[in-house]
This record gives C-alpha cells, sequence and structure tokens, in this order.
C-alpha cells in the first residue's frame, strides 16, 4: 500500500476535510493507500512517505523546519488549496504593521510568532502538484489519488473559469447583468460554482499567472469598476487569496 501524509500548516483545516471525505468515500482508495500521519485523526508516523498533501501556508520558521522535513521523506509532494499553493486568506495581513494585527486578533501578542507575509509551500521546498481551491473540491483530490496509485499526475489544464461556465452552458454574469466577476482571471476547477447562481466568481481559486500581466489586470480592473464595483474589489480579493497575486497586481 502507498504511504499517504496530511500535513496541516497555517490553515481553516478545510482541504483536509474535503480529502478526508474524498479518501473514505472511495472504496477502491482506501485499499491502496494508508493514511500514516493525520494530525487531526491522531495518527502521526515519522516514517518515509509515498505521498505527502500540504495544506496551509508558512508562517514561521518552525513550520518551514517541519515542511523541509516532510519533503526530504516524501517522493511526491502536493500543495493542497490556494493556502498552500499562493499564501491564501493570510495574506491579508501584507502591508499591514504585523505587531498591530496580532494586538487586533490575540490577547497574548507578544506569545505570537508569525511572518508579516506567509509564504506559499513552493517558497520552502520543491513542489510536484499543486490543486487549486479555497477549499478545494473532494473529486480533485480522488482524481489525484487514482492518477497516482497507478504512476502519474492529473493534468493541469491552463484555463479561466470563464471556460468552465462556457462547457456549463451558463450566460456570462458579467456581459448579461452586469454584474462584477472575477471569472476571467481566476484559475479554473470550482466548476463555475458561483455563476451557476447567478453571482460574480470573487477569485478563491487564485489568479491566473500563467498569461496575466499588470497591463491586463488594470484593464479588467477599470471594467469591473465601470460596473459599479468598489474600487479597491479586485486587489482585495487577490490580496485574500494570495499574497504572490497581489504583488503581481501591485506590479512588484
Amino acid at each position: 500500500m502507498l504511504r499517504v501524509a496530511f500535513l496541516k500548516l497555517t490553515s481553516c483545516s478545510g482541504c483536509l476535510n474535503q480529502a478526508l471525505v474524498a479518501l473514505l468515500a472511495s472504496e477502491d482508495l482506501l485499499s491502496k493507500y494508508e493514511v500514516v500521519y493525520f494530525t487531526e485523526l491522531g495518527t502521526i508516523s515519522s516514517d518515509n512517505y509515498d505521498l505527502v498533501l500540504v495544506e496551509g501556508s508558512v508562517s514561521n520558521t518552525k513550520q518551514e523546519r517541519e515542511l523541509e522535513e516532510f519533503r526530504a521523506r516524501s517522493k511526491t509532494l502536493v500543495a493542497l488549496g490556494t493556502c498552500a499553493v499562493q499564501g491564501g486568506v493570510q495574506s491579508l495581513r501584507i502591508g499591514e504593521d504585523i505587531e498591530e494585527v496580532k494586538k487586533t486578533v490575540y490577547p497574548f501578542p507578544e506569545k505570537i510568532d508569525v511572518y508579516s507575509e506567509p509564504k506559499p509551500v513552493s517558497d520552502i521546498v520543491k513542489v510536484d502538484f499543486f490543486i487549486q481551491g479555497c477549499p478545494v473540491k473532494g473529486e480533485a483530490v480522488v482524481n489525484l489519488l487514482r492518477k497516482y496509485a497507478i504512476g502519474g499526475l492529473p493534468l493541469i489544464l491552463p484555463e479561466s473559469v470563464c471556460s468552465e461556465c462556457k462547457r456549463k452552458g451558463l450566460t456570462c454574469v458579467m456581459v448579461s447583468q452586469g454584474i462584477p466577476c472575477m471569472g476571467p482571471i481566476t484559475v479554473s476547477g470550482c466548476g463555475a460554482l458561483c455563476p451557476s447562481f447567478q453571482r460574480g466568481c470573487y477569485g478563491c481559486y487564485g489568479l491566473r499567472t500563467w498569461d496575466i500581466n499588470v497591463f491586463k489586470l488594470e484593464k479588467f480592473i477599470d471594467k469591473v469598476n465601470k460596473l459599479g464595483a468598489p474600487g479597491s474589489m479586485i486587489q482585495t480579493a487577490l490580496r485574500g487569496y494570495g499574497y504572490k497575486s497581489f504583488k503581481y497586481v501591485k506590479g512588484r
């Protein structure tokens, strides 16, 4: 059986819960995998792993060391969810005085060891595969585990949420209703969930970084602002779902 570990860093556990439910709901996978590390289940093993799925961003040196140790003991490491891939909602503190942020959140801020900017997993170690999402979809985890069990990894399709809207036959909420939507610049994978309910995408799968530049973002922001969205909507969304996206839009 393949030995799999689930490592939690700074996160809400939403992606791990999706992964666990997906794993338990798939009998064919239970016969192929042994969960040997999952702290939320009380399962802890320090041996080597075939596959490590990492949820969350890196917030301090202790987490960096832990991540490096898991990378050294694993054959394949997967960044699971937007926090692990781009930094996640913790990125909202970027640009703020970290000491003031700690005072606002914690009763004993002097005991909190945290970076002023969260780090994606790939800033610390080599990542073999990325699964976007906040949280990830269980089907994406099942697809990964099934592919890995036969010696491969899923294909990554470089496309936006708009592609998913078109495949589902959805009418564009921006064009037809003037609703601000992050879909054109957001990575696909959610199944166009929000547009399916006549809501604009808010970018939880992260920025489509492979072909978006600052000039294109400025044009998109101008278009969304003309639809009546608050001037800071795009910057806040990008900042909230990944510090790399935020720095991208700021041209840094």
